[in-house]
């Protein structure tokens, strides 16, 4: 179980990195010829460091005979093809970026919040349809923490009942700012299962049952600023979750519902608890409306 949370952080310390490399990638607007040898050479090297972290990652918390880790090797041989074959051409190079490393199509992403669901089963694994660095990154983070099953492996902490006879499980780092979270969730609030994963001092995740089915929510500080990520996977009420902070606008149409919003720190256990209490759930299922992908 330690181990299981060893490589929870080596992913999401990796994730960042990994992140800032692709951004570092960005071809310039303006090279001249010995520049572009520069940046070739440094492409070159970015390449070989993101796929050989990926690779891990897969190994990590896939397994050696997991199709994330086919998919990435695939790719990997692929994007470096076309890599060599631009030359020092940087339109080429610019067209080599976003189709590798990149994009991130609007049907993939629908696809990784269709089936990337906690306590659901998915037939299908979108990293079959992952073509960039960026896509499988995205696609890899999905699938571990909407795993209820792998939150569930991280050492616990502490463990409380709610009024509904529902666990409330910490688990993870012990951490000062996370704990006092967990201490103020009323038991009076109509959640199910929850699990809270401390990864570091800073970074938190949670998966929330009977709230959009399974909400899931990440939290990173920084500073004195705490960054709230959401996914909603079932969309109960379209207008209620429309109302949510930071929401990315839904309609009947939409796979999911996905948000970002930033509070203080010192009001973060305040306005985590008042956010999770304005997620629908089952009981606010306006039928007339509601789709479930």
């Amino acid at each position: 179980m330690e181990e299981t949370l060893v490589k929870f952080q080596h992913f999401f310390e990796t994730d960042t990195r990994i992140k800032k490399e692709m951004y570092n990638m960005v071809p310039p607007n303006y090279i001249d010829g010995d520049s572009l040898v520069e940046y070739t050479d440094k492409l070159d090297e970015s390449l070989n460091y993101i796929f050989s972290e990926l690779k891990c990652i897969a190994l990590d918390l896939f397994g050696k005979e997991s199709y994330e880790l086919q998919r990435i090797t695939t790719v990997e041989k692929e994007a470096k093809k076309a890599f060599y074959a631009c030359g020092i051409d940087i339109n080429k190079l610019r067209n080599f970026y976003r189709n590798y490393i990149s994009n991130m199509d609007e049907n993939f992403l629908n696809q990784v919040k269709g089936n990337y669901i906690g306590y659901a089963f998915s037939w299908h694994n979108p990293m079959s349809s992952a073509t960039t660095t960026n896509e499988m990154l995205h696609c890899m983070h999905s699938a571990i923490v909407n795993n209820e099953q792998l939150l569930q492996s991280i050492p616990l902490l502490e463990e409380k009942t709610n009024n509904n006879n529902e666990p409330i499980s910490l688990r993870g780092v012990p951490t000062e700012r996370f704990k006092e979270f967990f201490d103020q969730i009323p038991n009076d609030l109509d959640i199910g299962i929850t699990e809270i994963v401390c990864v570091s001092n800073k970074r938190m995740l949670m998966m929330i049952r009977d709230r959009g089915h399974a909400l899931t929510i990440d939290v990173s500080l920084s500073g004195e600023k705490a960054r709230v990520e959401y996914f909603i996977p079932k969309n109960c009420n379209i207008a209620m979750i429309n109302k949510l902070p930071g929401i990315n606008k839904i309609n009947e149409n939409s796979v999911g519902a996905t948000g970002v919003f930033e509070t203080s720190i010192d009001t973060l256990s305040e306005n985590l608890i008042s956010f999770i209490s304005k997620v629908p759930t089952d009981m606010d299922i306006d039928f007339e409306e509601y789709r479930f992908k």
